[in-house]
């Protein structure tokens, strides 16, 4: 059986599994992912910037509509993601932060998304926190949040 490389990736397969032609497609999805645009109810805001800090988080409820959203600090960027796991209803973001590899040939690593890998405590799936995107599956998502500092320092979710 012939395995195949999608266009514009840089890995080879030979002696590999086909796994990693689907990891591949994976990476490109999320490279090119952006947040989607939510609607705009209101704002909620969460705390001073400065009690957040880069790779912590924090997780807060809309009084208005019960949601439950984790503000993650990302390398000093905010970002806000639904703290609902797709699969089960799990809550999402009091899972671990950490990175993953992309595909490489063996004995070879290649980490990448440092700090901005989202995984679920119950079942292991895991989110790009910057887009939502999921790492399993080209079409499942996470809702995310437009997410800002104001002028009095003060960390913004748009909801």
């Amino acid at each position: 059986m012939e395995k195949t490389v999608p266009a514009g990736s840089d890995i080879r397969l030979e002696g590999y599994g086909s796994e990693n032609a689907a990891l591949d497609h994976a990476f490109r999805i999320v490279d090119a992912a952006l947040p989607p645009k939510a609607r705009n109810r209101g704002q909620i805001v969460v705390c001073a910037a400065s009690e957040i800090a880069p790779g912590e988080k924090r997780v807060v409820q809309d009084e208005q509509t019960g949601v439950s959203i984790g503000v993650f600090n990302v390398a000093g960027e905010f970002f806000a993601i639904k703290n609902v796991c797709p699969h089960l209803g799990a809550p999402l973001c009091l899972g671990s932060v950490h990175a993953t590899h992309r595909p490489s040939p063996v004995f070879e690593f290649r980490p990448d998304l440092d700090g901005r890998v989202l995984r679920c405590p119950w079942h292991g799936w895991e989110f790009d926190i910057v887009t939502g995107k999921a790492l399993y599956d080209a079409n499942s998502r996470v809702a995310t949040y437009p997410c800002a500092v104001n002028d009095l320092g003060d960390v913004v979710v748009s909801v």
